[in-house]
């Protein structure tokens, strides 16, 4: 059983080195209210007060906040695991100061207002001033490309938030550096153009010339990036089909997908698929940015797929059921 094995691995104590990069925000978790409908509680409620003419003010209350980004988020995860983490981020302000792991900072990070809905979450989202100029060599200067590259494994997200990096890609391709496991978790590619996905594809295909990319999606990730393809797959369609087409067109080293039933991994020895816990969810974002952690801790360790799909999933599904990042003593308590 992969989550048996996962248990046994926790219980070494994995300790790989990890980087994540680029981006960061201040996450406000928000309560949103209008007149007599205070608060509102129900993202479908606040759809049809929204379509409502003569509603135009909507109150806004920040309930707490904390650090966040995607790449914030996978460090901690990583490091609750017991890896030794650097996050290269947009970190610049004080709500970054505590976080149990070293980070770099390359400017002002976003602010994202999350309005905390009991049906399904919704981010407002105000981008980072600095993260539209960002480019490798923005990295460069913050440190060293053999220092934040020659770790055990590497984690980018963002892509949607990050317009330069596509060059950041082709120019990494070109690079001497150490073959490492390359986590890539684009972000929400939902509303992506074609010419979008094709500049996407190129750039993921040229980064696999230097690392061992593996790029993680959710399921409506994945349905859209395979309905992109040159050659999307032929209905009937499943999900197991479209991460196998995404990753040969691609031509990466695996392609993953990551949901509340089961994540599956598209690689070249073939399918694997590890069901997942069954959860009642508390959060229903930041999952995935989990699962990426956890991901990356088993790649940079080095252990096999099934086992590496059961730690992202336990490290999701701990967290969306408890609101918490976990060690890796509160997940082996967790699935015993």
């Amino acid at each position: 059983m992969p989550y048996q094995r996962l248990a046994e691995r926790l219980a070494g104590g994995p300790d790989p080195t990890v980087s994540t990069f680029p981006d960061g925000s201040i996450d406000r978790y928000c309560r949103l209210s209008a007149g007599a409908l205070d608060p509102i509680e129900r993202r479908t409620t606040f759809a049809r007060e929204a379509r409502v003419g003569g509603r135009k003010a909507f109150g806004l209350t920040p309930n707490w906040i904390e650090p966040g980004g995607q790449a914030v988020n996978v460090a901690d995860q990583a490091h609750e695991l017991g890896a030794e983490v650097t996050c290269y981020g947009h970190l610049d302000d004080e709500v970054f100061d505590d976080l149990p792991f070293d980070t770099v900072s390359m400017g002002e990070p976003a602010i994202v207002n999350v309005l905390d809905f009991t049906d399904n979450d919704l981010l407002l989202v105000e981008h980072s001033p600095d993260i539209a100029d960002w480019t490798l060599d923005t990295l460069r200067h913050a440190a060293p490309l053999p220092e934040v590259f020659g770790v055990d494994a590497i984690v980018c997200s963002n892509w949607v938030s990050v317009p330069n990096m596509a060059d950041a890609f082709h120019a990494l391709a070109k690079q001497e550096l150490p073959r490492r496991p390359f986590v890539f978790d684009p972000g929400d590619v939902i509303g992506s153009d074609l010419e979008s996905h094709r500049a996407l594809r190129a750039a993921v295909s040229a980064l696999q010339e230097t690392f061992d990319v593996v790029i993680s999606v959710n399921r409506a990730e994945l349905h859209s990036l395979a309905a992109a393809l040159p050659e999307p797959p032929a209905s009937p369609v499943t999900d197991r089909d479209r991460a196998t087409a995404l990753r040969e067109t691609l031509a990466v080293t695996a392609a993953v997908k990551h949901g509340e039933r089961e994540a599956l991994a598209a690689t070249d020895d073939g399918l694997v698929a590890v069901e997942n816990p069954i959860v009642d969810d508390q959060r229903q974002t930041g999952g995935g940015d989990r699962f990426g952690g956890g991901l990356a801790v088993a790649l940079g360790s080095g252990w096999p797929w099934e086992v590496a799909l059961a730690c992202g999933n336990a490290c999701a599904s701990r967290y969306v059921s408890t609101g918490e990042t976990a060690t890796a003593e509160a997940i082996r308590a967790w699935l015993e």
